[in-house]
């Protein structure tokens, strides 16, 4: 009867002991299958930059869009920190924030870049010598 009583022991503790690992993971799996949230951005050229307002006006591919800059706005420059008074009009910025209903951007990130993006250069034919005149021999 003893070994009975242990036998069975011996088994419960090995079942619970099996069950432990498969419940861990199944926990980690629902918190990794959860789609992430990605940011929503945009991006353009400064046609405008009113200060008072704290607003920026994009000339962007579709449409103009205006960006709403506020004092939690983590805003850089050439990836350097920067304040709204750097943005000049001509300058490309991008970031991300929340997208209104009437179309303007409340920002949280603002980057200002002031390099120039440049198209890449055209293949030119390399120059190539006239044919020999008929006057040569």
């Amino acid at each position: 009867m003893k070994s009975i009583t242990k036998l069975s022991l011996v088994l419960l503790t090995a079942m619970a002991f099996a069950a432990l690992p498969a419940n861990a993971q199944s926990d980690s799996t629902s918190t990794n299958a959860a789609p992430r949230m990605r940011a929503r951005g945009f991006a353009g050229t400064i046609t405008a930059v009113d200060a008072t307002g704290m607003t920026l006006t994009l000339k962007g591919r579709a449409a103009d869009t205006t960006v709403k800059v506020t004092s939690d706005t983590k805003i850089t420059k050439d990836r350097e920190p920067a304040v709204f008074a750097d943005a000049k009009e001509g300058l490309r910025v991008n970031g991300a924030g929340t997208k209104q209903d009437d179309g303007s951007w409340i920002a949280t990130t603002l980057r200002i870049s002031t390099k120039v993006r440049r198209a890449p250069a055209a293949a030119t034919p390399a120059p190539t010598a006239p044919p020999p005149s008929s006057d040569q021999k």
